[in-house]
């Protein structure tokens, strides 16, 4: 194995089950996260449960912890389209420098002392996402116990074009009601729905508790009374109309950036210098949860003659295939200023297993990817040998051979390509392109001959000669 890189793996995940499976796939950082949460937030016993499990794991190299503090706890209330609200100047620091002593300590520093407490900033303006993270980066600093603990500020990418054309796909607007991902608006709303409309069919089979129970099945009376009572809609909605939460224009954000739906190298810059001058160590580019249910994911694998597009082929959420945001290009600036600023650089937003291997050889300077859903497959019952859970971001669970698609390629990385393309002749031929494309760079950069599967939703694999 050669140690003379340092390049890791985050994998997020729910328990110490998948904390074994992450571990003996291949992950660097094991980070605890609930998947049933729009933004991850987990309990605190959680995060002790995943700690044990990866204290009593054989590794063979170390395993740093990590866990995000969320957002909604920090707030005193969002504004109807998301935006964070405070009560004084001081709450949302306040209570980001709260949360992350409280899950430092669920961490502990048994499994490593330098344990990672991941801070999203949505909804924020410039200034204020400064001022969270130097307040989290401070008082880690100031303690006893935890002053080792390292700070991952999450920003996240966009494209509002695309987005304002997947909103209204009737399955993404189904996943987004079951995230919770909506408010009230009225029926001059723009893009405002009826969830009682058509006998309730956004609803049925689709919101659950916070046990995991559906609230309306077939046959069940969908109306405003029903939607007050289950704790759907706040009893203040006067109808039973909503409108799904939009992503926030980097516009309205980083003011000083050129205006445009996509982010560009000056958000990345103005991103990377926030959390570079609070001193986080690292910062990480992901993807909101709307974009992610919308198959919108972080890189664009169809920018760049460097890149085999897969993407085109890989259809998910409302038969929508694929569609990147970043180019190579703008990646390999992302990472290369978050260098010169002095940190670290990690990729997330939906990487699946064939954009992962690609980036790891394309940009070997990159210092992180994290992943969840590009390693979690649908669970099987052993005894009856059915379906556990439905194939949803939140009921899927992690496979230590998926988890080692994303792995570096010094580090034992495969390459996971999904069963459905197999079918597709086009899909076939650019899959042994891509093949070929690896392993060139690999033998050129002195890595592990590539290892290629076909895998099926279950995460059952068989090797691609």
């Amino acid at each position: 194995m050669d140690r003379s890189r340092n390049r890791k793996l985050l994998v997020s995940v729910f328990g110490p089950q998948e904390a074994r499976e992450a571990v003996l796939g291949g992950a660097r950082i094991v980070d605890s996260e609930d998947p049933r949460s729009a933004l991850g937030n987990i309990k605190p016993q959680r995060i002790m449960d995943v700690s044990d499990a990866v204290l009593a794991a054989k590794r063979d190299l170390d395993v740093q912890l990590s866990t995000n503090i969320g957002e909604d706890q920090l707030l005193y209330r969002r504004s109807e389209n998301g935006q964070a609200i405070q009560k004084s100047p001081y709450e949302i620091a306040g209570k980001a420098s709260q949360a992350a002593l409280g899950v430092a300590n669920a961490m502990g520093v048994r499994v490593h002392p330098s344990n990672i407490v991941k801070v999203g900033v949505d909804g924020m303006n410039v200034e204020l996402v400064s001022e969270v993270l130097t307040e989290v980066a401070l008082t880690l600093k100031r303690t006893e116990e935890f002053s080792h603990c390292q700070v991952m500020g999450v920003l996240f990418a966009q494209d509002l074009d695309l987005w304002n054309k997947r909103k209204t796909n009737d399955d993404v607007r189904k996943n987004l009601i079951e995230l919770r991902e909506f408010h009230p608006a009225s029926d001059d709303t723009s893009n405002a729905f009826d969830l009682a409309a058509d006998g309730g069919k956004w609803v049925i089979n689709t919101v659950r508790d916070q046990t995991g129970k559906i609230l309306f099945l077939p046959g069940d009376t969908v109306d405003l009374y029903a939607l007050h009572e289950k704790g759907v809609l706040p009893d203040d909605a006067h109808t039973p109309w909503v409108a799904l939460n939009e992503l926030f224009p980097h516009s309205t954000y980083y003011p000083t950036a050129t205006k445009g739906p996509r982010t560009n190298k000056e958000v990345i810059k103005l991103m990377v210098d926030a959390a570079a001058g609070a001193g986080a160590t690292s910062m990480m580019l992901d993807t909101q949860i709307q974009t992610k249910v919308a198959n919108i994911c972080l890189i664009d694998t169809g920018s760049s003659p460097e890149f085999v597009d897969l993407n085109q082929y890989d259809v998910g959420t409302g038969g929508l295939p694929t569609k990147g945001i970043l180019t190579l290009d703008e990646l390999r600036f992302f990472v290369e200023y978050a260098h010169f600023s002095g940190i670290e650089a990690n990729l997330a937003g939906s990487l699946q297993s064939f954009q992962a291997q690609q980036v790891w050889v394309l940009i070997p300077q990159l210092d992180q990817v994290s992943t969840r859903g590009g390693s979690s497959a649908v669970e099987l019952d052993p005894h009856t040998g059915k379906p556990a859970g439905e194939d949803t971001r939140q009921q899927r669970i992690i496979k230590r051979l998926l988890v080692a698609g994303l792995v570096a390629p010094e580090q034992g990385g495969v390459l996971n390509i999904p069963e459905a393309m197999k079918n597709n002749p086009d899909a076939v031929a650019a899959v042994k392109n891509l093949v070929a494309v690896i392993q060139a760079k690999r033998t050129e950069q002195s890595l592990p001959a590539l290892q290629v599967f076909w895998v099926d939703k279950f995460g059952n694999a068989e090797v691609i000669r």
